[in-house]
C-alpha cells in the first residue's frame, strides 16, 4: 500500500518538475521590450526619428524625411495600433495623414493608459494614388515598447515591471499572473490518470 503510493507521489511530482521546467526555459527564452525598426534601404524615406520609450497618456511623435531623389509622392500617412496590458488586448488600427513642415514629415498620437506598445507603419502615398507601406504588411508592423510593458507569448504572460518606474507591487502582482495555469493544469490532470490507472 504505501509502496504504492510512493510510486503515485513520485510521477505526481517528476510531472509537476518537468511542467515548472518548461516554463521557467519559455520565460527565459521570450525576446521582448526591443523596438522593432523597419530598415529604410530602397525606400524614399530616410532620417527617421521617433518618440522611445512611449509612456502613458503623452505624445507619441515619428518624424522623417523623404529623399530628395524621390519623385511623384503627395503624401504619408501614419497607421499605428496601440496596444495596452490589463487586459491584453491591441486596439483597432488608426491612421493619421502626416504633417509636412517643408523638410520633415511629423504624425502624433496620444497613447493609452497602460499601454505596451506601439505598433506603426508609414503609408506613402503617390500622385497617381498608388501606396506603399514602410515596413511592408507581410513584415508586419514597426514597435516602439512603453516604459511599463506586459504581453502573453506562449500562454505565459510577461513583463519588465521590476524595471525602473514600473512599482515592485505591480510586479509581484503580475508575477503571480504570469504563472502558466493552463500547462499546469494540464500536468495535474495527466498525473491524476496515470494514479487512477495504477489504482
Amino acid at each position: 500500500m504505501q509502496t504504492k503510493f510512493g510510486q503515485k507521489s513520485s510521477i505526481f511530482l517528476i510531472i509537476i518538475f518537468i511542467a515548472l521546467l518548461f516554463n521557467n526555459v519559455a520565460f527565459v527564452s521570450a525576446e521582448s521590450g526591443t523596438n522593432k525598426v523597419p530598415n529604410l534601404e530602397n525606400t524614399p524615406l530616410e532620417n527617421l526619428s521617433f518618440t522611445t520609450p512611449s509612456t502613458d497618456l503623452s505624445n507619441w511623435k515619428l518624424s522623417v524625411s523623404i529623399s530628395e531623389s524621390a519623385e511623384n509622392i503627395t503624401k504619408l500617412k501614419l497607421e499605428t495600433q496601440i496596444c495596452v496590458y490589463d487586459p491584453i488586448l491591441c486596439h483597432a488600427p488608426e491612421t493619421i495623414d502626416m504633417i509636412d513642415d517643408g523638410e520633415i514629415w511629423n504624425g502624433e498620437i496620444t497613447t493609452l493608459e497602460k499601454h505596451a506598445y506601439v505598433n506603426w507603419r508609414i503609408h506613402i502615398i503617390y500622385d497617381n494614388e498608388s501606396e506603399v507601406l514602410v515596413p511592408k504588411r507581410s513584415e508586419g508592423y514597426a514597435t516602439v515598447w512603453s516604459t511599463c510593458w506586459e504581453i502573453m507569448e506562449n500562454q505565459i504572460i510577461i513583463n519588465n515591471f521590476d524595471a525602473e518606474g514600473c512599482g515592485a507591487d505591480n510586479s509581484e502582482e503580475k508575477n503571480i499572473r504570469g504563472f502558466p495555469v493552463i500547462t499546469t493544469l494540464l500536468s495535474l490532470g495527466l498525473a491524476a490518470s496515470i494514479i487512477r490507472r495504477n489504482q
